[in-house]
């Protein structure tokens, strides 16, 4: 990877390829390295979409802030949701905490 890196760097129009793939590189074959973890990301994006729709629906999320928080809140519910535990006890646990 760094040697398909360095030859596209000097190039211009490869010049933002050559950084996507270096700043990803420590992170492009973590599905190999893990057997555990997918190689995309669709599984995430689909459980994710029914959030997104109803952010867009409620419409009040206007500024970076708020949709940031959004953003998180729903992301780390949908985590919790995947790896089987009770959304509700452990918004209530991180709350207390």
């Amino acid at each position: 990877m760094q040697c398909l890196i360095n030859t596209c760097k000097p190039y211009k129009e490869l010049r933002k390829f050559a950084l996507k793939v270096e700043n990803g590189l420590e992170h492009w074959f973590t599905c190999i390295l893990y057997p555990g973890v997918e190689p995309t990301n669709n599984r995430v994006e689909r459980e994710l979409r029914e959030m997104v729709v109803q952010r867009k629906i409620i419409g009040t999320l206007r500024n970076e802030r708020g949709t940031h928080a959004i953003e998180v809140l729903m992301s780390v519910l949908t985590t919790w949701k995947l790896q089987g535990l009770n959304t509700f006890s452990m918004l209530r646990q991180t709350l207390s905490s």
